[in-house]
């Protein structure tokens, strides 16, 4: 019986991207068997200098992009022109993240690399999309949660502005987006043996995160004038966010009374717990496990309903977390305890999973990291390795890519390519 292979062995990535978003669609696309390359410039990803390990080592980098190998190119050489002409040539997709202006200056737009590579899958991956006024800015998460309008729920509590969530949802969001586009592409390459260009970005992501928030019916036209209205009073009078969101959340946002009741965190006697019920036959089990009344309204501006809220939250500190777990899943309500992200990574379910594994890299040793957030029947998903030593391959990667090793030489002699000094075993743990 021939070993368990990955759904996609074979397939070859380069990847021009750096910090999170591009790096962790290619971390996905690794740990279903391709081999990408990242290509990073001469002083490396940028998350290489994130919570440091030593010389072009960090924390960041090391969960961010398991299971690669590393090549490092000066991009602003026009001799570097050669060296990218040959990745394309070998690859079957291109991951590219770079502000729109700058693709053809590189010579990494799709343009040119359709004419070097017609079956080429090519990811073109900016912060605002393709089109409109704003196309040619970058930006980062930050950005595009203000903007989406998915911040205004999910940001957290400030005093006149709220700060930025964490983690960067719509950086890793987009990994998995800009993944599912390249299965996309290769089945129609498959289909029809055309490459092409794919489009993702990081607004594109967040509204797409944010469907249930967004939406525009006319028959609610007249509320919004209001919710504008009301918003730039408390605005206007300097207060801080959280009175923004509530204004907000009790206006508009549908289900308010239940995210305050029977869907948040509650604080308990010894820690927090999470509790997720929606639904009439779930807030059954709610009232019996906690022995609280039903609310007669679940209107967040009526007094009633305020003290019922008021009431959980002081039943709820009358016991530790782990009895709360006990009652609340006797009755079959869904339930779970809070974590701090270190405890996330010993949660044993999480374990049980393969959502958290081990990786040694050769120059700080062991790891832990969060694996696959998937696992298939028949084919493999895994992390298969931990984050590559930059620069570890790019003499190796240059002998696939089959640039002549005169060419090599002159070319890292120039500095347009780097070799990194520590070799690296590229093996499955």
């Amino acid at each position: 019986m021939s070993p368990v292979s990955g759904a996609l062995d074979g397939i070859r990535v380069v990847e021009f991207a750096q910090n999170a978003a591009i790096p962790h669609c290619g971390r996905l696309l690794a740990g279903l068997g391709a081999d990408v390359v990242k290509v990073e410039p001469p002083g490396g990803d940028a998350m290489r200098r994130l919570a440091g390990l030593g010389e072009h080592e960090s924390k960041a980098n090391a969960v961010i992009n398991p299971g690669k190998r590393s090549i490092a190119v000066n991009l602003d050489s026009q001799n570097a022109r050669q060296v990218i002409d040959a990745l394309f040539a070998w690859a079957d997709v291109a991951l590219v993240a770079f502000k729109l202006p700058d693709l053809a200056r590189y010579g990494l737009d799709w343009d040119h690399a359709q004419t070097i590579n017609p079956r080429l899958i090519h990811i073109t991956h900016s912060a605002l999309g393709p089109k409109g006024p704003d196309a040619e800015f970058g930006g980062y998460d930050v950005l595009v949660q203000g903007r989406s309008g998915v911040g205004f729920v999910m940001n957290r509590s400030g005093k006149t502005a709220p700060q930025p969530s964490r983690p960067a949802v719509n950086d890793f969001g987009s990994g998995f987006s800009a993944a599912f586009a390249v299965m996309a592409g290769l089945r129609h390459r498959d289909q029809t043996g055309e490459g092409q260009r794919i489009d993702t970005s990081l607004l594109g992501t967040a509204m797409s995160l944010g469907t249930p928030l967004l939406g525009y019916f006319p028959e609610e036209e007249a509320a919004l004038t209001e919710l504008d209205a009301d918003i730039t009073a408390v605005r206007e009078a300097g207060l801080d966010f959280d009175s923004q969101r509530d204004i907000y959340e009790t206006k508009v946002q549908a289900g308010g009374g239940a995210f305050q009741l029977y869907f948040r965190h509650y604080q308990t006697a010894d820690g927090l717990l999470s509790l997720a019920g929606l639904s009439l036959g779930l807030y059954e089990k709610f009232h019996r496990a906690t022995g609280i009344d039903k609310p007669t309204t679940q209107d967040t501006s009526d007094p009633s309903f305020q003290a019922t809220v008021a009431q959980a939250e002081a039943i709820f500190l009358t016991r530790t977390t782990n009895e709360w777990l006990a009652a609340l899943r006797a009755e079959g309500y869904p339930c779970g305890p809070y974590n701090m992200p270190h405890e996330a990574m010993n949660d044993p379910h999480a374990v049980a999973n393969g959502y958290v594994v081990e990786l040694e890299h050769p120059l700080f040793g062991s790891y832990k990291t969060t694996g696959m957030p998937f696992q298939m029947e028949k084919s493999k998903s895994q992390v298969r390795g931990p984050s590559p030593v930059f620069a570890a391959h790019t003499r190796e990667v240059m002998n696939e890519v089959r640039l002549d090793p005169a060419v090599v030489d002159e070319l890292v002699a120039a500095g347009v390519l780097i070799c990194g000094s520590q070799p690296e075993e590229h093996a499955e743990p």
